[in-house]
């Protein structure tokens, strides 16, 4: 079980650390709370309030260490795989797993339109380490030493909130291009609200799409304890 220092939520104690682990508990249950910094903010307050509203008559919009509402939070929270080793060669299935809840559902649906229009798209990464992460930096195949596919919960379990998707007949080759595969990429992501790399003008990443903007990274490191 997750320990809390103290209260989180209505006239809770609020502290930094109590507040994101408990955000990001929210989180890994489908609840919407964006970044914030450990701020107990109206989105994290409503979270607690609809959560404890599954189970309880009269929701407190208080979770407090040891109590009912933490138990609930934390119970069935197990790790599905063990998280190791070279996460471009996981499974589909392991990769999607290693995404966000919001995120993930997103991507499942923009997955479904580009195989509607013929193309068989496939997820290179997910989720990758900040090791990983150092070395694509390094080698100048990314502008930043913290990604958004680097995020990770609390206790340390992927939870990317980026994707790098390709068509697995044509890979980062000329013929991704010319297939209209990176511009139908493009033209999902957008339906479905997420930011497509190829947009960028400073450094062009057709392969990637995000939940987030890039104003958000920064917060997304600070939840990650990272």
């Amino acid at each position: 079980m997750v320990h809390l220092v103290d209260s989180v939520g209505e006239n809770g104690k609020n502290h930094a650390l109590d507040v994101l682990r408990v955000q990001s508990l929210l989180r890994s249950k489908g609840y919407r709370i964006p970044p914030g910094g450990g701020i107990c903010g109206n989105d994290t307050l409503t979270a607690i309030n609809q959560f404890q509203a599954s189970f309880l008559p009269q929701p407190t919009g208080l979770i407090e260490p040891y109590s009912l509402s933490l138990l609930k939070l934390t119970d069935d929270i197990h790790v599905d795989y063990e998280w190791s080793g070279d996460s471009s060669k996981w499974s589909q299935e392991q990769k999607l797993k290693s995404l966000n809840t919001e995120f993930k559902f997103k991507v499942v649906a923009l997955l479904s339109k580009l195989q509607e229009s013929g193309f068989l798209p496939f997820i290179f990464y997910g989720w990758r380490s900040v090791a990983v992460q150092s070395i694509l930096y390094s080698s100048g195949r990314s502008q930043v030493k913290f990604s958004f596919h680097n995020a990770q919960r609390e206790d340390g379990t992927p939870n990317s909130y980026a994707a790098d998707i390709i068509d697995s007949r044509f890979g980062w080759t000329h013929q991704a291009e010319t297939s209209g595969f990176w511009s139908a990429l493009g033209s999902a992501a957008n339906t479905h609200g997420l930011v497509w790399g190829g947009n960028w003008s400073s450094f062009r990443d057709v392969a990637h799409v995000q939940l987030l903007p890039n104003s958000l990274l920064y917060n997304v490191k600070q939840e990650s304890g990272l």
